[in-house]
């Protein structure tokens, strides 16, 4: 209760006796109230059934366990102290096991952190752990990449890299190595002295940013506000933070949001922050934190008296900024009653960001209890939201929030089904190429809005008792019905109707295509379909590649042409679909730094492991017919109705990462390659090269072959050299 806790026991007569009380602390998840102790299910010891009741004190950070005779209510032993629990790093115990041998007890104690610790034996008495661990990685919900710091100065940088060069020996016998195992010619030790070298020597270990962007840090954010970071060369912890304990102001928050940050005044662009936002449902809260990426050191601590149920960044605040790396300084964070949206920070800059964007502003959200998707935006005002930027004067008249109506709803009917799955864009998408060639010389204009979003509806349950054939209502009650609808006007632009399937349906969104997995009923397998969106404007109709250079040369490049949501193109939709293999639990795509390498749609299966599927293959261009010249020119691969996976597509190759809850992806400074990590209960990482490794050398190229092909190169063109002149000087004394 609001008074404390108790341990009670049921006595003979059956009524309750209250064995032992504790009272409240405040070192909760937000400093809210908690029981100081955890008290574990009960044992059998030498003293009868025990529990045991860990208690932190928050003077000295020491955690002890009483153990208490549930038959007498008497505390039957106390054991030392044990130190490292303070409630600002690690909050409040919240279970504990027991387990004794004997006169000897050893408790199991978890933290709201996820840490787990082990109390016991000798080591107890010196006031240790026998052991700890953080599981709070296995409970992340949010992950994403970031920047590792730059080194402190050039001649830091330049001492670095001479520290992990390896010597003339070293490389040679790496390469001699490298070279057996290619050929298969390696034993277990060769292979295990490999490894040694490459981990004890090279670049990919230094905790500073290269200039390719392999060296990065993975952020990971638990519920329980605990944030790590993991260096992506060998997945060891940079740093820590803990974010539930210590906050003024009560209340407990559960952490489900953390979004790239640029805090102001940081034009230079040289550091890493994140914005990490905690609701507290039950008081109505939410607690903003803003986080050095670099230290994990907390730069701004800000408790809101609404509870945040949308984060909505302002592009013009990045734009002023000339920022190309997608990270806002200004949001409005929308409350969960969805009445208003607030401006954060509460700063000028911010304020006018949002004057400025009120105008364009608009968000979805999707509520399949109901079965409807509903639009929302800012009220409309008098002023344009295009008007030039205001002075500081004016600015300061700004309001800090801004009324939210609903614009447009869109409820699904019973005969439409229920809402299986949905899927939108990504706010950070990179787009190389408007345009798509064709082999004739001709384009096609890429539909590029990005206020497309994905919706499939398909029926849940089948009532067909009482009927004939009960197959074939089951059959004809099984479809999959998709929606691709802009969420600023809720207008649908496209609806297809896929019969004899069911959901779930995964889907993944990218520049204009559409690909969704689902389930074929009549085939008894797997489907996925590909939908893609182009321009059909008159204007743009067979309009070829030699057009379009003319206009770009002689209009200066300024040739452009804006597309409203509220006034459309004709769009043209071409669709194919394909049976696979693996089912699907999640999807998303590769982007890479500039958007020329081609994308791959990772799939996560059911098996907990990710696949990656080429683009080529989802391309509902492909001829079912024989390729013609122009199809071979443009690289159309033939149909065929099930999607290859090769040995190499298994991107986790023979690993699972159980419970797999995400898969996240990274462009990194070349253009080739994708960071790409899966997180479960596991993390798995690795590089994707979606285009190959066309700008850079791979990490096994051997060099000492190129050597030694060159140098037989060398022999042989002056072997051969002196051949061909005592052949030619033969053949003229004749």
């Amino acid at each position: 209760g609001d008074a404390g806790c108790a341990l009670a026991r049921l006595t003979d007569a059956g009524a309750v006796e209250i064995v032992r009380a504790w009272g409240l602390t405040t070192g909760a998840a937000g400093g809210g109230n908690a029981c100081a102790a955890a008290v574990s299910p009960a044992a059998t010891a030498l003293a009868g059934v025990v529990v045991g009741a860990v208690v932190v004190d928050a003077k000295t950070n020491a955690a002890s366990t009483s153990i208490i005779s549930l038959e007498t209510g008497a505390v039957v032993k106390t054991t030392p102290p044990v130190r490292g629990y303070a409630p600002a790093d690690h909050g409040v115990v919240k279970r504990a096991w027991l387990s004794s041998t004997g006169a000897v007890f050893s408790t199991l104690v978890v933290t709201e952190d996820a840490t787990l610790s082990a109390h016991g034996g000798a080591e107890e008495i010196r006031g240790e752990r026998l052991w700890s661990r953080d599981e709070s990685l296995a409970l992340a919900g949010e992950v994403f990449f970031a920047k590792l710091p730059p080194p402190k100065s050039a001649a830091a940088a330049a001492a670095d890299d001479l520290r992990v060069k390896p010597s003339f020996a070293e490389r040679y016998k790496t390469q001699v190595l490298a070279l057996k195992a290619r050929f298969n010619q390696a034993k277990q030790e060769d292979i295990e002295t490999l490894t040694a070298l490459r981990r004890g020597r090279g670049a990919k270990l230094l905790p500073t940013r290269d200039l390719k962007g392999l060296r990065q840090q993975i952020i990971a954010l638990a519920p329980s506000g605990a944030i790590t970071s993991l260096h992506n060369g060998d997945g060891r912890v940079l740093w820590r933070r803990f974010l539930g304990g210590g906050t003024a102001g009560g209340g407990e928050y559960s952490y489900a949001s953390i979004e790239k940050w640029r805090p102001t005044g940081d034009h230079a662009h040289d550091s890493e922050h994140a914005l990490v936002l905690g609701v507290d449902e039950r008081n109505d809260r939410t607690r903003a934190v803003v986080v050095d990426l670099y230290t994990g050191a907390i730069e701004s601590d800000v408790v809101l008296p609404f509870a945040t149920a949308h984060y909505l960044p302002l592009p013009s605040a990045a734009a002023a900024a000339d920022s190309k790396t997608h990270e806002a300084s200004a949001a409005l964070l929308v409350d969960a009653a969805g009445a208003s949206a607030t401006v954060f920070p509460d700063t000028e800059e911010a304020r006018v960001a949002a004057h400025v964007d009120r105008g364009v502003v608009s968000f979805f959200t999707v509520d399949q209890s109901a079965n409807e998707i509903r639009g929302y935006a800012l009220l409309p005002s008098s002023a344009s939201a295009a008007e030039t930027k205001p002075s500081s004067a004016e600015a300061s008249a700004f309001p800090s929030s801004y009324p939210v109506a609903q614009t447009w709803s869109s409820l699904f009917p019973p005969e439409s089904g229920s809402i299986v799955g949905y899927a939108s864009k990504p706010s950070d998408e990179v787009v190389h190429s408007w345009t798509r060639v064709l082999g004739d010389r001709s384009t096609l204009f890429k539909y590029l809005s990005p206020n497309v979003i994905f919706v499939a509806a398909s029926p849940t349950t089948f009532d067909v008792a009482g009927a004939g054939d009960a197959s074939s209502d089951a059959s004809l009650a099984s479809f999959v019905l998709v929606h691709l609808i802009d969420a600023a006007t809720g207008r649908v632009l496209y609806r297809v109707k896929h019969p004899e399937a069911r959901g779930p349906v995964h889907a993944v969104v990218c520049e204009n295509w559409v690909v969704y997995h689902y389930y074929n009923t009549r085939g008894g397998r797997f489907a996925m379909s590909v939908l893609e969106m182009f321009d059909d404007a008159e204007h743009r109709k067979g309009l070829a590649v030699g057009e379009l250079m003319r206009s770009s040369i002689f209009a200066g490049g300024n040739d452009t042409e804006t597309i409203s949501s509220f006034a459309p193109p004709p769009l043209r939709i071409m669709g194919q679909s394909y049976f696979v293999r693996p089912a699907a639990t999640m999807m998303t795509s590769t982007y890479s730094m500039k958007g020329v390498t081609a994308h791959q749609v990772l799939m996560g299966t059911a098996t907990d492991q990710v696949v990656a599927l080429d683009k080529k293959f989802l391309d509902p261009r492909r001829p079912s017919r024989k390729p013609t010249a122009e199809d071979r020119e443009e690289g159309l691969v033939p149909y065929q109705e099930v999607l290859p996976i090769f040995p190499q597509s298994w991107v986790t190759t023979r690993h699972q990462v159980a419970r797999l809850r995400g898969i996240k992806t990274a462009p990194a400074s070349l253009e080739s390659t994708v960071l790409c990590v899966a997180h479960g209960l596991d993390f798995f990482y690795t590089r994707l090269h979606p285009s190959r490794s066309f700008d850079t050398l791979d990490d096994e190229f051997s060099y000492l072959l190129l050597i030694a092909t060159l140098a037989a190169l060398a022999v042989g063109a002056f072997v051969t050299h002196g051949m061909a002149y005592s052949k030619d000087l033969s053949r003229k004394w004749k």
